[in-house]
């Protein structure tokens, strides 16, 4: 079985280099043919295995979600399975598709929607609770997420969810209720809201309990900069934690009379069903469920008394997983949880346990700095950065939470489930246990607790997990020898990072020639960055309206994922949701940055035609096409063209009648980023041919309701040979303006899982500046 569990895990991380997945068909036939010679070929075996399962589900998953897209507007049916995000004008949560409430078979039934529900002029939206089922009129499109450098991966994470498709509500006068009966996990959490909300630590609680994080924004960066995302949210290590607690009745059931073997199939089974409820209060979220099944797997092979090492149990735990949700390799929890048992296998081969309390706390303290060295390169391959004070933090909340927090927290939880009263001081007394960690969130959120290495190549990280094993590992001569093969490895990655003052003076003083452009992906929105070196400048923020905040979810993890850490002016071109953003959250994040806009509610620091001339020694010019207004529309936009000795480039925001004088004031260009999103009312004929640009450059959103780039806009570039590139097709584009050539590159053609992409080709392309 070790040889078939590891051919498992050696195919899921093949496919995440596939072009294409292989066709099921002749998958099956080589399967069926391995497994008539077990024996030799265990290896290939387990790699077909898996290959098979995931061609097979993956091929379901697209037929269902071409199927259920191809009708466009329809009407659907199932039950809410999550807790609903409730916002004043708009509602979301997740729709399971299911026949028995449907008056005719629905596609994809046992598949999920990920429902939006906007309010209508005049009328109140419905509360919505877990477990009621709806009939609802909806406008169905595929699962499309914004492809940028440090954002999360929203079609790979709906494929870990099932999720077919996102789905709105297309008019609420044909929505009906069929049955008002809300989950019990929607009950506890109305309940639990009803006496705990008051209390400073309740987002904390409600964490630990139902699993949901309704952290602010502040909250949440002092969780990633304290890197305790592990322990704040339903785990493996809080199912394991439960379960444990769950053993401790061992004594209760001997004096109950039971003997062995009814005692400990007893008390596992109880200890299991407490794991499997508990996981089932988080919703079955991808984490609990994965913890649940591995304890699952280990019930088994203690009630079946079969004895496995924890190598063995790793393989075989993974493998399983694998197998039956082959998605999981597209997740990154996976992914650290597998590589997490692994250290945790090596850490006890190399240190078995030893009685007395001394031992015990040398352990943990040397388990916890075995995890922060040999987790390191996966967190710096899957989230481009270290957080610093993670150890120290771990070392000093984890025994806390452990031993005290979160048990008395499940203890107080449970009763309360079972309906029996819990005295306020209780709750008050767990309050003022949590006030500690909640201080240190506070201050580590203040902190500079977050190390970004920017664009860090995959293979960087991987050189590191050698010679991070040979340090641990050797003892004496070797450990120096070890410690000669990681520091090569290693400072060239930290030390940068480590010395942003002496790396920001060097691109003042000219050292620093690289020069990047970057056109972000914000769906129907836009925002650009400038940089070079750790400083930038910000040329509008991206849409912001209601629950959605492009400047929050997509400008600053890109700007962290940089390691930009000085922005110097931010330019909000016009008034308009699309551009303006949110700029009081960036402002939060970068204090210094100056604000040049014409919209006065903003308080800007500069006026549109005052912005400074130069930048780092690219020139700068700020175009007011119209007259002064303190709340500018499309045709006031604030144009910017930059100047960096090789290559002209225009950002004209939503400008489009106005585009003669706009041509005027600029002349040729190199590339232009099209105005008004690509709209057939601006980029005109007679633009073009005046601005001769040799690349153009759109932002707008997968398939927006307003058509851009409009089909116009498309024919007159074809008619004067001028590439386009679309983010909604390619994802986030990068320019590199420090040579003679731009050089662009497209994000989505780079990322893993190519066959999970709708990619255009060329990754990257050079333009000559002829």
């Amino acid at each position: 079985m070790e040889r078939f569990s590891f051919g498992v895990l050696a195919a899921a991380m093949l496919a995440l280099w596939l072009e294409q997945l292989p066709p099921v068909i002749p998958l099956a036939i080589l399967f069926c043919a391995a497994l008539l010679c077990w024996r030799h070929t265990a290896l290939y075996c387990g790699a077909l295995a898996y290959l098979l399962s995931l061609s097979l589900q993956f091929a379901w998953q697209m037929q269902s979600v071409q199927q259920i897209v191809a009708e466009h507007s329809t009407e659907v049916c199932g039950q809410v399975v999550s807790l609903p995000r409730q916002f004043v004008e708009s509602s979301r949560f997740i729709l399971q598709l299911s026949d028995d409430c449907a008056e005719k078979q629905q596609i994809g039934a046992g598949g999920r929607l990920e429902l939006r529900w906007y309010a209508e002029a005049g009328q109140v939206l419905p509360v919505i609770k877990a477990g009621q089922q709806w009939r609802l009129p909806v406008r169905i499109k595929p699962v499309r997420g914004l492809a940028n450098p440090g954002s999360p991966w929203r079609e790979a994470n709906a494929l870990v969810d099932g999720i077919l498709a996102v789905a709105t509500v297309s008019s609420a006068t044909g929505a009906q209720l069929l049955q008002d009966t809300p989950s019990v996990r929607q009950q506890l959490a109305e309940q639990f809201a009803g006496c705990c909300q008051q209390y400073a630590a309740y987002p904390l609680w409600l964490a630990l309990t139902i699993g949901e994080r309704p952290f602010s924004a502040e909250l949440w960066q002092g969780v990633q900069h304290a890197g305790l995302a592990h322990l704040l949210s339903i785990s493996g290590m809080h199912i394991a934690l439960l379960f444990a607690l769950c053993l401790m009745f061992k004594p209760l059931l001997a004096q109950l009379g039971l003997r062995e073997p009814w005692r400990s199939l007893c008390l596992w089974s109880l200890a299991l069903a407490a794991a499997w409820f508990y996981a089932a209060l988080a919703g079955f979220a991808v984490p609990t469920l994965r913890a649940v099944l591995t304890l699952s797997v280990v019930v088994l092979l203690r009630l079946l008394w079969h004895r496995a090492s924890i190598w063995q149990f790793s393989w075989l735990v993974s493998a399983c997983l694998l197998l039956l949700w082959p998605f999981l390799l597209l997740s990154f929890s996976f992914w650290l949880s597998a590589t997490a048992l692994a250290v945790l296998a090596l850490l006890e081969w190399q240190h078995p346990q030893q009685p007395g309390a001394r031992a015990l706390l040398w352990r943990f303290v040397l388990f916890q700095c075995g995890f922060s060295l040999l987790l390191l390169p996966v967190g710096l391959l899957l989230f481009q950065g270290i957080a610093p004070f993670a150890l120290w933090v771990n070392l000093l909340v984890l025994p806390l939470m452990t031993l005290l927090g979160i048990p008395l927290l499940l203890l107080l939880f449970g009763i309360m489930c079972l309906g029996l009263g819990v005295a306020p001081w209780c709750w008050q007394l767990l309050d003022a246990l949590y006030w500690p960690l909640l201080w240190l969130l506070d201050r580590a959120g203040q902190a500079d607790g977050w190390w970004s290495v920017p664009a860090l190549p995959w293979q960087c990280s991987l050189l590191l997990l050698p010679a991070l094993l040979l340090l641990w590992c050797c003892r004496g001569r070797w450990q120096l020898a070890a410690a000669a093969l990681f520091l090569p490895v290693f400072l060239p990655i930290v030390l940068p990072i480590m010395v942003p003052v002496q790396l920001s003076q060097a691109s003042q003083n000219g050292s620093e020639t690289t020069l990047l452009l970057h056109l972000l992906d914000v769906g129907q929105g836009s925002a650009a960055v400038l940089q070079q070196g750790d400083a930038a400048l910000v040329i509008d923020l991206g849409p912001a309206y209601g629950p959605v905040s492009a400047t929050r979810q997509v400008l600053l993890p890109f700007l962290r994922y940089q390691g930009i850490r000085q922005l110097d002016y931010v330019l909000i071109s016009h008034d308009d949701s699309d551009h303006s953003g949110d700029w009081p959250t960036l402002r939060a994040r970068y204090p210094t940055a100056q604000l040049v806009s014409d919209i006065r509610r903003l308080a800007p620091r500069f006026h549109c035609t005052d912005l400074p001339k130069q930048w780092r020694g690219v020139r700068l010019q700020a175009i007011r096409a119209g007259s002064y207004r303190p709340e500018p529309a499309n045709e006031d936009s604030c144009a910017l063209l930059l100047d960096t000795g090789h290559h002209r480039v225009l950002l004209p925001g939503d400008i489009g009648a106005r585009e003669d004088a706009l041509a005027a004031s600029t002349g040729p260009v190199d590339v232009l980023v099209l105005g008004h999103h690509g709209s057939k009312t601006a980029s005109s004929l007679r633009f073009l041919q005046a601005l001769q640009p040799k690349l153009a450059l759109v932002s707008s959103g997968y398939q927006n309701q307003f058509g851009h780039p409009a089909p116009e806009t498309r024919a007159r570039l074809g008619l004067l040979q001028i590439p386009l590139l679309n983010t909604a097709d390619s994802g986030y584009i990068r320019l590199d303006l420090s040579d003679t050539t731009v050089r662009y590159q497209l994000f989505r053609p780079r990322r893993f899982a190519r066959w999970l992409e709708n990619s255009v080709t060329d990754a990257e392309t050079v333009v000559a500046n002829e």
